[in-house]
């Protein structure tokens, strides 16, 4: 069996534009965590963990700790997730197997100016 992890988020402002100006993409450190932001739309940017790699070993603390940093950052709302994906092989109708995703669990936190307002566990 394989093990994905993924690390994502979104951020809510008044004017992307204003966040990253005249960017498609921005680097923000927290710690040795390294996170890119890009304009998504005009009101969101997107965030994305630069090194991947790293994803496995930051845990639901840590998420919630980035999430109300760039909340507070930006004084915006912002929602994050860490994602666990196990892959392997799946029975399919004609008797074969299908490797896919088997199982995952999703970590979901939002923030609002540097305060956390939710967080949730989802297994599937």
């Amino acid at each position: 069996m394989d093990h994905e992890y993924s690390i994502s988020g979104r951020l809510w402002v008044d004017n992307a534009e204003s966040v990253l100006p005249g960017s498609d993409c921005r680097e923000y450190a927290i710690g040795d965590i390294v996170f890119l932001l890009s304009t998504a739309t005009a009101n969101e940017i997107q965030i994305v963990l630069k090194d991947k790699s790293k994803a496995v070993s930051i845990s639901d603390d840590g998420i919630v700790v980035c999430c109300a940093e760039l909340s507070k950052k930006f004084n915006a709302r912002v929602r994050m997730e860490k994602l666990h994906e196990e892959y392997g092989n799946a029975n399919v109708f004609n008797g074969g197997s299908d490797y896919e995703v088997v199982s995952a669990d999703r970590f979901v936190c939002e923030c609002l100016n540097g305060k956390e307002v939710s967080r949730s566990r989802t297994q599937m």
